[in-house]
């Protein structure tokens, strides 16, 4: 039995997945009847993946680099910010080599 991920789930409408070449692939419509996931990929187009990620298209249903993998982009975090006294009162952040 393989830990395959489970693109039915992940592949929802709005969401960004990556491309095995790391390109993202943004999520148009999932259609389980048909077993596809329609979405599209910056500078190829429109794409079609079936339900294990595997590029629809593919010859011969070979891996490639357009095939979906199971790590969905998440946003960026915020640098973290604060005051330049707030840092010097902080006992973690003194450097006490020299002083």
């Amino acid at each position: 039995m393989t830990n395959a991920p489970d693109f039915f789930t992940l592949a929802r409408p709005g969401a960004i997945l990556r491309t095995r070449d790391r390109r993202e692939a943004r999520i148009g419509s999932v259609n389980a009847a048909e077993g596809l996931i329609h979405g599209e990929v910056a500078m190829v187009g429109p794409c079609r993946w079936r339900l294990d990620g595997r590029f629809a298209d593919a010859p011969a249903g070979a891996a490639g680099p357009l095939d979906l993998v199971a790590q969905p982009v998440l946003p960026a975090e915020a640098p973290k910010r604060r005051s330049m006294i707030e840092a010097l009162a902080d006992p973690d952040s003194r450097n006490f080599c020299c002083d």
